[in-house]
């Protein structure tokens, strides 16, 4: 089964895309997502994460359990390149074997796997082919201001631990600039058509 990576800047529209190649059929993996549920749920990883960020990374529950602070994570991360790093570094590494499990399961000709720094980790490295979406800078800004509710100075801080698009676009195998939603399944549709061929 091939892997076909597919990445972009914060609100860039990913999960439309992704969702235009699940009406397709295609198996999706959303390693964001994944890496949440290891963020709540792996004793390992929270264990290491409150070594490296502290007690505060996790919330008591009135049932006794945790969950993680992910708005307070954030905070300690977004503006300190190595804490991002070492976060990763935790959580990279299990999404991956999780990965792994899940793609043995399906049967397909290829498969997606959706991962917002794909490249900045060398997620890349174990893709077939990749695929990047992009969007004008400022629409992105306004998506995730309303998306998230938060501040267009929270949302440069993310920005700014991803990659510049230039660079990004040297990297990939496919563009979609996602700018007419109506174009979207007609773009998904062509990189479908090829994924079939080759």
């Amino acid at each position: 089964m091939k892997i076909v990576g597919l990445t972009g800047g914060i609100g860039s529209g990913k999960s439309t895309v992704a969702a235009e190649f699940k009406k397709l059929g295609i198996p999706v993996y959303i390693a964001d997502e994944e890496s949440k549920i290891i963020l709540n749920s792996d004793p390992g990883a929270i264990q290491e994460v409150k070594s490296l960020l502290g007690e505060e990374s996790y919330k008591l529950l009135e049932d006794g359990s945790t969950v993680a602070n992910r708005a307070w994570i954030g905070e300690q991360v977004f503006n300190n390149s190595q804490l991002l790093e070492e976060l990763n570094a935790i959580l990279h590494p299990k999404v991956r074997q999780h990965f792994e499990q899940w793609q043995a399961s399906k049967d397909a000709i290829y498969c997606i796997y959706e991962a917002a720094i794909l490249f900045e980790t060398g997620g890349d490295s174990r893709c077939d082919f990749t695929i990047l979406v992009t969007a004008p800078e400022q629409e992105r800004i306004r998506r995730v201001m309303k998306r998230d509710q938060v501040s267009e100075a929270t949302v440069k801080a993310r920005m700014k631990n991803q990659w510049a698009e230039s660079k990004r676009i040297k990297k990939a195998d496919f563009l979609i600039v996602n700018e007419d939603l109506h174009k979207i399944p007609c773009y998904v549709n062509n990189v479908h058509v090829f994924m079939l061929k080759n």
